[in-house]
């Protein structure tokens, strides 16, 4: 297995793959703002060292979080 640098993203990670549903089951804080619970998100990429989902909001706003503050929905 090849060894991921760490200033890239992928677009695929465990299973999971862009384009992947998920629903914030944790209140989370970035500068831009603050993103409730129970919002759906869509993955646009995935950063690592430590890995976390880039998800974007139905309004265009992207956000980065860890990996424990989002559930996968199922399709």
């Amino acid at each position: 297995m090849s060894t991921k640098e760490f200033h890239k993203t992928s677009n695929e990670h465990a299973g999971v793959k862009v384009g992947a549903k998920f629903k914030t089951i944790k209140s989370h804080h970035e500068v831009q703002g603050d993103l409730g619970m129970d919002v759906e998100l869509t993955l646009v990429e995935i950063a690592h060292y430590p890995t976390l989902y880039i998800l974007k909001d139905t309004e265009g706003r992207v956000w980065t979080v860890p990996l424990h503050t989002v559930s996968l929905l199922n399709e």
